[in-house]
């Protein structure tokens, strides 16, 4: 009974939160690697930051819009949703590698965080930066949309 008692203690120990549950008031993503295949918007590192997506009051439900842009993406699978994260994995066209994108809602400051990083790999020759840009592009459209 002892060592069961010590194994659940040392596996409670061990368990690592996914990285969007760092800090449940202030939600936070991992940090990029060193490699050059990752852009966040929580990062410090001039050459992986970006902007994060921004709203409003009047945008009833950021996380559903965020989806519709998502999904007009091809490639995509949705790997874990809740109120505020989503995580996608995008396939490229090319060579079938998978990048890990992830999107933290701050309703607070009202921001959606993300992460977009290759899953292997190396250098994605700028890759994850242009899809979030697209990304940046179309959600700028939706916010001038009138609801």
């Amino acid at each position: 009974m002892t060592s069961l008692i010590s194994t659940l203690f040392f596996l409670m120990a061990s368990f690592s939160p996914p990285s969007h549950m760092d800090n449940p008031t202030t939600p936070t993503l991992k940090p990029c690697p060193d490699s050059p295949n990752c852009v966040c918007t929580q990062e410090s590192r001039s050459s992986k930051k970006m902007a994060s997506l921004n709203f409003t009051d009047s945008l009833e439900n950021p996380m559903e819009q965020l989806e519709k842009v998502i999904n007009s993406y091809k490639r995509t699978t949705l790997v874990e949703k809740t109120d505020d994260y989503l995580h996608y994995e995008f396939k490229t066209a090319l060579g079938g590698f998978i990048d890990d994108v992830e999107f933290v809602v701050d309703r607070q400051s009202k921001e959606i965080h993300f992460r977009s990083a290759s899953r292997v790999g190396y250098s994605d020759l700028g890759k994850n930066r242009r899809r979030m840009k697209g990304i940046q592009k179309k959600w700028k459209k939706i916010l001038k949309t009138p609801f």
